[in-house]
C-alpha cells in the first residue's frame, strides 16, 4: 500500500528523480487488495495493513529503490498514509466492510488514474484549482466510479446511489486546493458519505418524521436576510440555503435551531468591531461576507450527520450535528471576540505569547465567549429536541439536558483548542493547510468527540 496523493496535478517537481510509472503501477495495483476484505476476517486485514504501514516506512525503498519515493530519503508521507488510511477504515467499518472497500478502491484507482490521466491528457485546469485538470477528475469518476461499483457487488452491496454520491463527492474534494494529503481527504470523505447513505437502519422508526415546511420557508427568508444584511455573498446564500434545507429534512427542527443559533451567534460576533479589527487587519475578508466555502466548511459536518438521521440512526447523530455547530459557534465567536477584546494572545500548548490575530493563537476573552456561545446552541437544539421526539416517533425518550449540553459545550471546546494546536502547527508548515479545512476539521472533531462522550457518560433513557 502506497502513494502520495495529488491526483489531477497538472506538473509537479519532485525533491529527486521519481519513478512515477512505478510508482503509480504500486498505487493502483495495491487497490486489487480490497477484494481480500471479502474472504479474511476483519482482523487480519487490519494487522495486514500495519505490516503495510511498516513495510512502506522502512521497507519498501530498500526493495523497489528510493526512486519510488518522491523523497531522497526513499519515503514519503504519502506512502505511510496510504495504508494507514486503508487500515483506520477496516478498523472503524469492520461491521461494514464494503464501506471501507469503496474508499480503498477509490483512493487507488480515482487517484492513480487522475494523476496517471491528468498528466497526460488534463484537457484544461480547473477554475478552482490551477494546478489540477479536468481530465484528472473525469478519469478520477470513470475509473474510480467503475471500481467502486464492481467492488460493491463483490460484496452484495449494489448502494447505486450512495455510491454515486461518494464518487461524485471524494473526485470533488481531491481537487480542491486543502492542503490535505489525498491518501486522508479522499478515503474518508468518501467512507462518511457511504455511512450516511448507505448503512441501514438501526431504529425502528414508528413513522418517518414528516418535513417541516414552515422551517423550509424560515430556512428561504434567513438565507436572504443573511444576503441583505452583508453577512453571506450570493454563494454563500445559496450554498447555506441548501445545506439549511437538509438540515431541515434531516435533522428536523433540533438541530435546524441549532443552526440558527450559529448563525445568528457568528453573525454578531463577526459584525461586532468589524471597523476596529479592520483597522487592525484582524477582520474577516469581503466585508465580513461569508462564501459557499466557509458555509461548507462549519456546516457540512452537521449536514452529513442530519443524512444520518434520515437514515434512522436514531439520536446520537442529531446531537453530533447540534455539537458540530456548537463546535462551529465556539470557534467563530473565540476568533472575533478574541481579537476584539482579547487582551493577551497566547499558544494552546506553549501558552508563549504572541501578537493578536496569529494564527492558533486564544486568548481568554475569547475562549469564555466561545464557551458561551457553545453552550446557547446546545441548550437551543437540545431544548427543541425533547420536544420534538415525543412518543410516537422513536418511542419515549428521557433526554438528560444538563449532561447533554455540558457534554456538547465540553466537545466545542476540545474540538476548537485542537483546532488551535493545528493551526499554530500550520502557521510553521511550509504547505499550510486552507483555513476552511481547518473549520471543517474542527466541527468534524466535536462531533466525534460526542459520539465517544456517548458511550460513557448517560445522557439518555429510552423506553419502547
Amino acid at each position: 500500500m502506497l502513494d502520495q496523493g495529488g491526483s489531477t496535478e497538472l506538473a509537479e517537481t519532485p525533491r529527486h528523480e521519481t519513478n512515477e510509472v512505478l510508482r503509480k503501477f504500486l498505487h493502483i495495483g495495491l487497490g486489487f487488495g480490497a477484494l481480500l476484505l471479502a474472504r479474511i476476517p476483519w482482523r487480519y486485514a487490519a494487522l495486514i495493513g500495519v505490516a503495510a504501514i511498516i513495510g512502506n516506512w522502512l521497507v519498501l525503498h530498500r526493495i523497489v529503490g528510493r526512486r519510488v519515493s518522491r523523497h531522497e530519503r526513499g519515503w514519503d508521507i504519502g506512502i505511510v498514509l496510504y495504508p494507514f488510511s486503508v487500515t483506520v477504515l477496516i478498523i472503524v467499518f469492520h461491521w461494514h466492510l464494503e464501506i471501507a472497500a469503496v474508499a480503498w478502491v477509490l483512493l487507488a484507482f480515482g487517484d492513480g488514474f487522475s494523476t496517471v490521466i491528468g498528466q497526460r491528457l488534463p484537457l484544461a485546469a480547473l477554475p478552482w484549482n490551477r494546478t489540477k485538470s479536468w481530465g484528472g477528475s473525469l478519469a478520477f469518476v470513470l475509473f474510480g466510479g467503475a471500481a467502486a461499483f464492481l467492488i460493491a457487488r463483490v460484496f452484495g452491496a449494489p448502494q447505486d446511489v450512495a455510491i454515486a454520491a461518494a464518487v461524485l463527492v471524494s473526485a470533488i474534494a481531491e481537487s480542491l486546493p486543502l492542503g490535505i494529503d489525498d491518501n486522508v481527504t479522499v478515503p474518508f470523505i468518501a467512507a462518511a458519505v457511504l455511512a450516511a447513505m448507505a448503512i441501514k437502519p438501526i431504529m425502528t422508526l414508528a413513522g418517518a418524521p414528516p418535513i417541516a415546511w414552515p422551517w423550509i420557508i424560515v430556512n428561504t427568508v434567513l438565507a436572504m436576510i443573511g444576503f441583505a444584511l452583508r453577512s453571506v455573498d450570493v454563494s454563500g446564500a445559496v450554498a447555506g440555503w441548501i445545506l439549511g434545507c437538509v438540515i431541515v429534512i434531516g435533522g428536523g427542527p433540533p438541530m435546524y435551531v441549532a443552526l440558527l443559533g450559529f448563525f445568528i451567534l457568528g453573525t454578531l460576533a463577526t459584525k461586532l468591531g468589524y471597523a476596529r479589527k479592520a483597522r487592525a487587519g484582524l477582520a474577516q475578508e469581503g466585508g465580513g461576507r461569508r462564501g459557499a466555502a466557509h458555509a461548507f466548511a462549519n456546516v457540512g459536518v452537521a449536514a452529513i450527520c442530519a443524512v444520518a438521521c434520515w437514515r434512522g440512526l436514531g439520536l446520537v447523530p442529531l446531537f453530533m450535528g447540534i455539537a458540530a455547530l456548537a463546535t462551529a459557534a465556539a470557534d467563530t465567536t473565540a476568533s472575533e471576540i478574541g481579537q476584539l477584546f482579547g487582551k493577551r494572545a497566547f499558544l494552546p500548548l506553549t501558552l508563549r505569547r504572541v501578537e493578536p490575530g496569529t494564527e492558533g493563537a486564544i486568548s481568554i476573552e475569547g475562549t469564555l465567549a466561545g464557551l458561551i456561545a457553545a453552550s446557547i446552541v446546545a441548550v437551543a437544539g437540545t431544548a427543541v429536541a425533547e420536544h420534538h421526539f415525543r412518543p410516537g416517533f422513536t418511542g419515549n425518550i428521557v433526554i438528560d439536558r444538563t449532561h447533554v449540553v455540558l457534554v456538547i459545550a465540553a466537545c466545542a471546546f476540545l474540538g476548537s483548542w485542537i483546532e488551535s494546536i493545528l493551526g499554530s502547527w500550520n502557521r510553521r508548515n511550509g504547505s499550510p493547510i486552507a483555513n476552511g479545512t481547518l473549520n471543517f476539521a474542527n466541527t468534524m472533531l466535536g462531533a466525534f468527540f460526542f459520539w465517544v462522550a456517548w458511550h460513557w457518560v448517560p445522557m439518555f433513557g429510552f423506553e419502547f
